[in-house]
């Protein structure tokens, strides 16, 4: 897994490999890596009550204080994203695939 660069006539971008696997407890996973270098992953969540998927950095530091607001509750760092809700943000990603920008994104 890892980051390169390509060019493309004058441009040059970068990008990362995706690796395709299963999680121990048989859930799909792709990882790759950021413009950074650390580790990301999209993976299947195991939510019964709608589809979801975990999304983002999977680094083990710092965690943040949970939504609840319990003591010493904590979560990951990557985002867990319902259905609907990568629904709700996949045509800005698509515009930024398009463009490079998300300025001229009209939100509904």
């Amino acid at each position: 897994m890892g980051i390169k660069k390509i060019e493309d006539g004058d441009q040059e971008y970068t990008i990362t490999e995706l690796v395709k696997d299963e999680t121990p407890r048989g859930f799909g996973i792709i990882m790759f890596e950021d413009r950074y270098g650390q580790k990301c992953s999209i993976q299947d969540s195991s939510l019964a009550t709608e589809c979801a998927i975990w999304f983002g950095i999977d680094n083990t530091g710092p965690q943040l204080e949970g939504p609840s607001g319990q003591r010493n509750e904590q979560i990951g760092a990557r985002m867990h994203l319902t259905q609907a809700m990568v629904k709700q943000i996949l045509p800005i990603l698509k515009e930024f695939a398009k463009t490079g920008f998300i300025a001229n994104v009209k939100l509904k």
